[in-house]
């Protein structure tokens, strides 16, 4: 009787000392690691894994050159209409004059255009740092989850 007494001992044995053998714990570590990545990422709606957002489109430049173009359209206009009004005025000063519009006209376009381009800049360098803060707080949440998980299953310092 002694003998199958001591048979049945041996299969419970080799499960204990089975279980506490680093292949099984990577087996179970890697079963936890990803049911607490599932767990993080269901609590915080990040991903790690998945991209990052496109960076936003840099403001397009030649704000002063577009805003010149523009005044000097606008000044050879008002230029044109002012001296068409009067119909004494010789051709060389209706020229002059409408040379002279369009010029303060084009310096003050290129004013305005370097001002909203300026704007732009600005603006667009608030929005990638508010998205890279957010992206960082995302993150940070993600992984305290993740430690959290992994701390109660068993595995500290994960």
């Amino acid at each position: 009787m002694v003998k199958q007494a001591s048979v049945l001992w041996v299969p419970a044995i080799l499960a204990l000392a089975l279980a506490g053998s680093p292949a099984a714990q990577s087996a179970t570590q890697a079963e936890a690691q990803a049911e607490c990545q599932s767990i993080a990422q269901q609590q915080t709606g990040y991903n790690p894994n998945a991209a990052s957002p496109a960076a936003a489109p840099q403001p397009q430049t030649g704000g002063r050159a577009k805003g010149a173009a523009a005044g000097a359209m606008a000044g050879a206009v008002k230029g044109k209409s002012k001296a068409n009004q009067h119909d004494y005025v010789p051709d060389a000063v209706a020229e002059e004059y409408t040379r002279s519009q369009m010029q303060d006209a084009a310096k003050m376009g290129a004013a305005a255009g370097a001002s909203k381009q300026r704007q732009q800049r600005r603006q667009s360098g608030a929005n990638q740092q508010q998205t890279q803060q957010d992206q960082a707080a995302a993150a940070n949440s993600y992984n305290q989850a993740y430690g959290s998980c992994m701390a109660g299953k068993g595995f500290p310092g994960q």
